[in-house]
C-alpha cells in the first residue's frame, strides 16, 4: 500500500513541516478508493439505494477534504527545491488534477439531485478514474524511466481519455446504428 509509510507515521521525517497535511491527505484519499469502490458495486448491482446514497455521500466528503489538502500540500514549498519555484510542471498537474475531481464529483451531485442517474453515473465514474489515476502515478513512476513533468500528466489524462472514450462508445454505436438505411 503505497500510503502505508503514512499511516503508520513511520515517515514522519520525510514529511517535517506538514505530515499533518499528508496525513488529513492520506485519510481522504484511502476514503475514496474504499468507498467509491463500494458505491460503484452496489450501483453496478442497483440495489440498496439509501444505502448507496449514504455511502455516496462520505465519498464526496472524503473526496473533497482529500482534493482540497492536497491542493494546500501541492501549493506549498513541501518536497521543493529550497528558493525554487512553488508551482512546477508537477504541482500545477496535481492542482488541476485536485481541480477537476471538485468538478467532476460537484456535477455528478448536481446530475443525482437533477435525477439525471445515468449522467451522475458517468461523472462519478470520471471522478473515481481520477482518484485511482493518482494511484497509478505512484506506483507507475516507481518502474517507468520517463522525465516527471510529462509522466505526471499523462498518468491522469490518459486513463480519463480512456474512461470517456469507453462511456461515450456505447451511445455512438446506437447512432449509427440508427442511421443506417434498413435497420
Amino acid at each position: 500500500m503505497i500510503a502505508w509509510p503514512v499511516a503508520t507515521l513511520s515517515n514522519v521525517g520525510a514529511h517535517t513541516g506538514h505530515f499533518a497535511l499528508t496525513f488529513a491527505h492520506m485519510v481522504g484519499g484511502t476514503g475514496m478508493l474504499f468507498l467509491g469502490g463500494l458505491n460503484l458495486y452496489l450501483a453496478a448491482r442497483n440495489n440498496n439505494f439509501p444505502l448507496h446514497r449514504t455511502i455516496g455521500k462520505a465519498y464526496l466528503a472524503f473526496g473533497a477534504f482529500g482534493a482540497v489538502v492536497a491542493m494546500f500540500v501541492t501549493a506549498s514549498p513541501a518536497h521543493k527545491t529550497p528558493g525554487g519555484p512553488i508551482l512546477t510542471a508537477i504541482s500545477v498537474s496535481l492542482l488541476t488534477l485536485a481541480t477537476a475531481w471538485l468538478c467532476f464529483a460537484a456535477l455528478g451531485l448536481r446530475a443525482a439531485r437533477n435525477r439525471r442517474f445515468q449522467s451522475h453515473s458517468q461523472w462519478m465514474v470520471r471522478s473515481y478514474v481520477l482518484v485511482w489515476s493518482f494511484v497509478f502515478c505512484r506506483i507507475a513512476s516507481r518502474f517507468v524511466p520517463m522525465g516527471d513533468d510529462a509522466f505526471i500528466w499523462l498518468s491522469w489524462v490518459g486513463p480519463l481519455l480512456v474512461c470517456e472514450m469507453v462511456l461515450q462508445w456505447p451511445d455512438g454505436a446506437r447512432k449509427a446504428q440508427r442511421s443506417r438505411p434498413g435497420v
